[in-house]
């Protein structure tokens, strides 16, 4: 779903991924809110099955694994679940995840066997995420849960991704990035028969190494628009089931 050049840089950059990333103050406060907003999507984790789509170097993996959660992770890119296993070897008391290399349109598991699946960061790095969408959303059961994030167009950065669209990648690393709005987002769930259940939204540093200055001013917006304006943040996860399930919560 991602182009070859995606591809290959991921795959190059797997071993130093999280120490660009999420290393020092402001990597692991956005870090640390995202695994804020995952926790607390289910009560008690213990004993769910939980599919990871996409998970990277598995530091939610790795999360979801220690709250006792069975897990099973997938990534396109080798490398990268490489460091996933690696930082899940022999943690005491956790159950092992199991670790499947596959795209995200390629996902030969049945996903009815699953409570929850969970996609971060990836929507945005992804080519033709309407068929993403579409693909997981068939297979599908309705007790389960989707939830992804994506890259939010109505945010505070809206002119770093009003930028990133215009170029077609992203202004930090050569790769595909792609922003959407929350009604194209709705859009797109409806279109895949999926039906939005909550946004939850998250600040963070882009480039923390770079713009570490710039915390105090997200750490605020965090503060004020998070919890009441979702959609105003840069990150939101999009909780869904299929709309032929339950009714509709509000946030």
């Amino acid at each position: 779903m991602s182009n070859k050049a995606d591809y290959a840089l991921y795959e190059r950059s797997a071993s130093q991924y999280d120490r660009v990333r999420f290393r020092g103050i402001a990597g692991r406060w956005g870090h640390r809110r995202q695994i804020e907003i995952v926790k607390a999507l289910a009560d008690d984790w213990q004993g769910k099955r939980v599919l990871e789509i996409g998970c990277g170097t598995g530091r939610i993996t790795e999360m979801l694994a220690r709250w006792g959660a069975r897990v099973t992770a997938t990534d396109i890119s080798g490398e990268m679940l490489d460091v996933a296993q690696s930082r899940l070897k022999d943690i005491p008391g956790v159950f092992s995840p199991e670790f499947r290399r596959m795209s995200v349109v390629d996902i030969d598991l049945d996903l009815k066997d699953y409570d929850l699946l969970i996609m971060v960061n990836v929507l945005g790095r992804l080519s033709n995420p309407v068929e993403a969408i579409r693909q997981i959303a068939s297979k599908m059961s309705a007790d389960c849960r989707f939830v992804f994030t994506f890259p939010c167009l109505t945010s505070v950065l809206l002119p770093f991704g009003l930028l990133a669209n215009a170029r077609g990648r992203s202004l930090s690393r050569d790769v595909t990035s792609r922003w959407y709005t929350p009604a194209a987002i709705r859009d797109d769930c409806a279109a895949a028969g999926l039906r939005i259940v909550g946004f939850h939204g998250n600040h963070y540093v882009p480039v923390p190494r770079l713009l570490f200055a710039t915390l105090p001013f997200f750490w605020t917006c965090d503060k004020l628009l998070a919890r009441r304006f979702p959609t105003r943040c840069p990150s939101v996860f999009v909780e869904c089931r299929l709309s032929t399930a339950g009714s509709q919560r509000t946030t």
